[in-house]
């Protein structure tokens, strides 16, 4: 079972998220932020859910948004991890970009853990909710406080391997990122706007990676 010590920035939480209620916090913030999405999502219905007042949970979080942040960054983390441990034993640098494609498209063990959560929820997190996390006016300044570091640590480890592929290519960064974004906003289309795309048809993760891994390949092959 692939599970790994996941440790987003401190800045994200107010408070030891290890505590027994810090715990509670996020566990639940996690489901029910799904269940609502985070316009209908408070800190009040999260409160009524875990039996305390609103007050004890705006000790742990400033607000809702670094909340949905601190969730971005597990799965990020967490997947940035598995990515680079899973390709370890692996000498051939397209059979770890064909791996970490798989990874993207959300192919892991039934049974990995993120830390306390499972990778699942959170990918279904980050793709209904996650852009939220950076589309808002003070993006450049969480920038500044490294809030999406794991997200540009993992598309910066796929670039390393598109550039091992092919050593001359000049856009490894900006295909990688192509493909890390793909991965997730096909899924979405796949889910809600089925015309966008023929992966509607049978929504399929498989196939999903199938076409992402052929797309590299086709580019790999004309650099």
């Amino acid at each position: 079972m692939p599970r790994y010590l996941i440790a987003p920035h401190p800045a994200l939480a107010l408070r030891d998220l290890s505590s027994p209620m810090g715990g509670r916090i996020v566990s639940e913030g996690l489901g029910l932020m799904i269940e609502l999405g985070l316009e209908g999502f408070t800190f009040k219905k999260l409160a009524e859910r875990i039996g305390c007042t609103e007050v004890t949970v705006y000790h742990y979080f400033a607000n809702k948004q670094r909340l949905l942040q601190y969730y971005y960054q597990v799965y990020w983390l967490w997947l940035d991890t598995y990515c680079r441990q899973e390709g370890k034993g692996q000498a051939d640098p397209l059979q770890r970009l064909r791996g970490d494609i798989r990874a993207l498209c959300g192919l892991w063990p039934a049974d990995a853990l993120a830390g306390r959560f499972t990778p699942k929820e959170l990918r279904t997190l980050v793709i209904t909710e996650g852009s939220k996390s950076f589309l808002h006016k003070n993006v450049d300044t969480d920038n500044k406080l490294k809030v999406f570091q794991p997200y540009k640590d993992l598309c910066g480890h796929i670039a390393s391997e598109v550039k091992a592929c092919a050593p001359r290519i000049r856009n490894a960064r900006s295909f990688a990122t192509t493909l890390v974004e793909m991965a997730h906003s096909l899924e979405f289309a796949m889910e809600h706007l089925p015309a966008l795309t023929e992966l509607s048809e049978k929504k399929d993760r498989e196939r999903l990676a199938g076409f992402l891994t052929e797309l590299a390949e086709r580019y790999l092959a004309t650099r």
